[in-house]
């Protein structure tokens, strides 16, 4: 006994034991999260479901990534998932409004509800159905958190510690935006917002390794990316995520992939082709991923945007996506 405890002590980090005594309780871990998927047919056959790590989704204002993240947390949850989503910026009710909008879009796009409306007391019998649907397909695995720009990361971690002594359960959890999260107490101190960036995207990789956790922070990036596709280059100020990130996601317009953006210049047709694809009904929307750690390198697939409904439709490639309006189930996925 005192040679084996010698011998852990001088070698702590052995591959021996590590095969002896943990590598088969970490691989049970790991296994848990097979089955979650993000409720959209489209991405989950690219992205073959979601595993503990860092995810990061970004992309410029008004491309409805919170709203992609929304979707995608109640479809999750009503796989029987816990789910925590921590926002920063909109209150509870903006967030379940937004469902229950998607949710009448869902049931029938004619007499859907926006969000707007239900918020200011437009409750009609497609919206209670809309609550009533919401509380059966979720029941209590989802959790909206409603944080403030002073919300660091400290409280999400012991959020997220506590949930998991009280319920067992491991959840899935959103975090929206990485710009507004704050670091812990002790990396506030930093002398640029870029470096808490870096040290925020640092805490949560920690965070989603410490707890076996799938992490989803919503990231956004700034002016000068409006006019060109995604890419690495897009993250650039926004902190090591290309390097820490385990996946890295991206929104962005269908429309930048037209000649026109390929040439330098001829800002004035670039910002109108921008204008005019914003305008549209649905919005032509490009999920991209560039970076994977569990499986294809890099992969992307089409969504139509309904923003006035909070609704994002799987959209074959080659159709445009106003077709997909007639084709989509409740779970969001074509058929």
């Amino acid at each position: 006994i005192a040679k084996a405890i010698a011998a852990t002590a001088a070698r702590p980090d052995n591959t021996a034991a590590y095969l002896d005594n943990l590598m088969a309780g970490e691989i049970d871990r790991f296994k848990q999260a097979q089955n979650r998927k993000t409720g959209f047919a489209n991405l989950d056959e690219k992205a073959g479901g979601l595993n503990a790590g860092l995810y990061v989704l970004a992309a410029i204002s008004s491309l409805g990534k919170t709203t992609l993240a929304l979707q995608m947390a109640d479809q999750i949850a009503a796989q029987g998932q816990e789910v925590l989503f921590f926002s920063m910026e909109q209150s509870r009710l903006e967030m379940v409004s937004k469902s229950l909008a998607r949710l009448t879009a869902q049931a029938d796009m004619k007499t859907a509800v926006n969000s707007l409306s239900i918020r200011r007391g437009y409750l009609p019998s497609q919206v209670t159905a809309a609550a009533r649907q919401y509380k059966e397909q979720t029941g209590e695995r989802m959790s909206i958190i409603e944080g403030n720009f002073n919300c660091d990361i400290g409280f999400i971690a012991d959020y997220i510690r506590r949930y998991k002594q009280r319920t067992g359960a491991t959840p899935v959890c959103f975090i929206d935006y990485l710009q507004v999260l704050q670091p812990a107490a002790d990396g506030k101190s930093r002398s640029s917002k870029k470096e808490e960036i870096d040290l925020a995207v640092t805490e949560l990789k920690r965070l989603s390794r410490e707890l076996d956790l799938t992490i989803i922070v919503i990231s956004s990036l700034n002016r000068a990316n409006y006019m060109t596709p995604f890419a690495f280059e897009s993250l650039k100020e926004s902190g090591g995520i290309e390097y820490t990130a385990d996946v890295v996601w991206g929104l962005q317009l269908a429309c930048l992939d037209e000649d026109t953006f390929d040439k330098e210049g001829n800002i004035k047709a670039k910002r109108k082709r921008i204008n005019e694809a914003k305008a549209e009904e649905p919005r032509k929307i490009k999920f991209i991923c560039l970076k994977n750690r569990y499986g294809i390198s890099n992969y992307d697939c089409n969504f139509a945007y309904y923003p006035q409904f909070d609704l994002f439709v799987p959209a074959p490639a080659t159709e445009p996506a106003h077709a997909t309006a007639k084709r989509f189930t409740a779970g969001g996925n074509g058929r």
